[in-house]
């Protein structure tokens, strides 16, 4: 195993714990048993449990950034967008039973370090921001009708998507089928089908 390999691995891990647990619901020894590996090991890549933190929220920035970035320059289609952000985030998180990044880190912000704090203000702002380009796009080109500011409506989406969730943990997928559906028809998008059925390749 290389250097670059478990360090990846231990984000996946992590990333998965807190997901499922939140971040203060797991330690070193639930991430370095896994892989057969010593907690050193682990404070070798991440010598702190917020440089984790920090690690993981940048990571999911980055591969926001990654798929969007070439939309953010020059626009192109709104929907596409749209519908890759929710299958992702839908696949990501519904899959394994646990909740979004921002949702656990919001629940949990007064006792993680100050460090991490401000990054999860960081990639809350980013996330916001590119949906409501998103979403700016998307009525400037007539693919998407709605009332109100753009960034309201982006807020309102990206809220909702977090609170399906955490509802889906205790009443299924169908909870953030539900909202992606209605998400849809809000947005006057096709014929309120589900999102989160896995079509189509994610872009964020």
């Amino acid at each position: 195993m290389t250097h670059t390999d478990t360090r990846t691995q231990i984000l996946d891990i992590a990333e998965q714990l807190a997901r499922q647990r939140g971040f203060s619901g797991f330690s070193y020894r639930d991430i370095s048993q896994p892989l057969g590996i010593r907690n050193a090991a682990v404070h070798y890549h991440f010598p702190t449990k917020a440089d984790l933190g920090i690690a993981l929220l940048e990571r999911y920035g980055d591969l926001l950034a990654f798929h969007t970035s070439e939309f953010m320059k020059h626009g192109g289609n709104a929907v596409e967008q749209l519908e890759g952000f929710i299958t992702f985030y839908t696949d990501k998180i519904c899959s394994n039973n646990g909740t979004c990044l921002i949702a656990m880190l919001a629940s949990e912000f007064v006792t993680i370090p100050e460090a991490m704090q401000q990054a999860g203000r960081k990639l809350s702002l980013n996330i916001q921001t590119w949906m409501t380009k998103v979403l700016e796009v998307g009525r400037g080109q007539g693919e998407m009708r709605f009332e109100g500011e753009a960034a309201d409506k982006a807020l309102l989406i990206l809220t909702s998507m977090q609170g399906a969730s955490q509802m889906a943990r205790l009443s299924g997928r169908g909870t953030m089928d539900a909202v992606v559906r209605q998400i849809r028809k809000d947005l006057s998008i096709g014929n309120g089908l589900s999102l989160a059925t896995g079509r189509g390749q994610a872009t964020a």
